[in-house]
């Protein structure tokens, strides 16, 4: 945030250059060498806010990331959430239908108590009835106090009954005492198995939750990040337009300052040439010229005079009425060509003043394409002393240092934050902003220019002219 701060302070120190920029006959212009210094000031502060942009993107491309691999995660989580809500529910089931298998099971048990409970009365009854006659009985004795043989037999069969009824109500009252052990304790032990499983399964979901309570969170403290990363990006993006807008304003008065100095050279050149003319002339009269400027054979001899006035960049147009052209080819490469039509002007010095691009001219209308994929940066209507007297002005942004510039549009149909594709129709070309006619056209071309961090370059090594 402290780097931020003092890029903004010097974005504002360059802006504030701007009041020198008028120039007014060279005594209180800005000096070239000044102006240049500026120029390289402002690409400076352009490579550090890029750097420090490209730094802002990385790190929302990460941030981005995060959250999508947060958003899986917390889905996944769901999903296991979902999941255990099924088998909780599962359980649920089983355990009511366990309850009610108890229920049914406790009335059996309830009728194994009462049977046990007759059988213990009359096992009691028994003894007494043993205890009431003296003592166990003695069924040797009962046998041998038989009258008969059939008498015998018969209390045979009787002791033999009793004996065993005695056996089969006690091995009976076992079992069933057995029974009444065994059902108890697989109630009790499906039961804590239910319960311990359904534990189990709601402690998971607790501890799912949870996690999902966590990631919710972790997401959004990233999206708070993100948001504060974006709105930094945004500042970076506003202080970058500014710059571009600087950069360009500077080097509008670099031309200026630069046609000024060619212009005076100019002057300074024909008033050497006056002077040598004034020489000759004088040595001629001296040698018998009369003053009227024929010679004594009669030959009028005549000096060149010019009016020098502020020269102007101008374009030669090769057909005067060319026609609405249709949008390029892409081509392969870093750059596409910008435009259909003639090239009419290179990239240099031209008329005593530095031309910083191309020209191609064609027809008003003539579709002018995003020479690559970027961002646009500038979009507007400039005026001599304001954008470098372009008119209507594209400047895009294709990162990696490069920018493009597009004057003197007719129309403009992208706007600033606009992503472009290469290729893509931009505006169309026209003769707006500080343009001059020539050979009897109307100055419609475009002027296509390539900036490499921060500097012109020319053209002509990029695109196909």
């Amino acid at each position: 945030m402290k780097k931020r701060s003092l890029l903004s302070i010097t974005v504002a120190g360059v802006i504030g250059f701007g009041g020198t920029f008028s120039l007014a006959g060279g005594a209180s212009a800005t000096s070239l060498s000044d102006l240049k210094d500026q120029q390289s000031q402002v690409a400076s502060e352009l490579s550090d806010i890029n750097n420090s942009l490209a730094q802002k993107e990385s790190a929302l491309a990460d941030l981005t990331n995060q959250l999508n691999n947060m958003q899986a995660e917390v889905k996944k989580l769901e999903t296991e959430i979902d999941t255990t809500n099924t088998k909780i529910k599962g359980k649920e089931q089983e355990i009511e239908k366990t309850k009610a298998e108890i229920e049914k099971l406790e009335k059996e048990i309830e009728v194994l108590k009462q049977k046990i409970e007759k059988r213990s009365e009359l096992l009691k009854e028994r003894a007494r009835s043993i205890q009431q006659n003296g003592g166990s009985v003695d069924y040797i004795d009962v046998l041998l106090g038989a009258e008969s043989f059939s008498d015998f037999v018969d209390r045979v069969s009787a002791v033999t009954t009793i004996v065993s009824a005695d056996k089969e109500i006690m091995e009976e009252q076992q079992r069933d005492k057995d029974a009444l052990e065994e059902k108890q304790a697989k109630v009790k032990k499906n039961l804590e198995k239910l319960n311990g499983m359904l534990k189990e399964l709601e402690d998971l979901k607790a501890d799912l939750n949870s996690q999902k309570a966590q990631k919710n969170e972790a997401m959004k403290n990233v999206k708070a990040e993100q948001a504060g990363i974006s709105d930094e990006k945004k500042s970076l993006e506003a202080e970058i337009s500014k710059l571009n807008a600087k950069q360009l304003e500077i080097q509008g008065a670099i031309s200026t300052e630069e046609s000024r100095i060619a212009e005076e050279a100019r002057k300074a050149e024909e008033a050497e040439k006056a002077k040598a003319t004034a020489r000759v002339h004088e040595a001629s009269n001296s040698s018998g010229t009369t003053s009227s400027g024929t010679t004594s054979s009669g030959t009028k001899t005549a000096s060149k005079s010019s009016s020098p006035g502020k020269s102007k960049v101008t374009t030669t147009y090769h057909k005067p009425s060319a026609p609405v052209g249709k949008a390029p080819a892409v081509s392969s490469g870093m750059f596409t060509r910008p435009a259909s039509g003639i090239f009419t002007s290179g990239f240099g010095t031209r008329w005593g003043a530095m031309h910083n691009g191309v020209d191609i001219a064609a027809g008003k209308g003539t579709p002018i394409v995003a020479a690559a994929s970027g961002t646009v940066e500038v979009s507007t209507f400039g005026s001599p002393g304001n954008w470098g007297g372009y008119g209507n002005v594209i400047i895009i942004n294709h990162g990696n240092g490069y920018k493009t510039l597009y004057g003197h549009m007719s129309s403009r149909s992208v706007g600033v934050g606009t992503k472009v594709s290469k290729g893509q129709v931009i505006g169309a070309m026209g003769n707006t902003g500080d343009v001059v006619a020539g050979k009897g056209g109307d100055g419609t071309h475009l002027h296509f220019e390539i900036f490499k961090n921060g500097s012109r370059v020319n053209p002509a090594g990029y695109i196909n002219l």
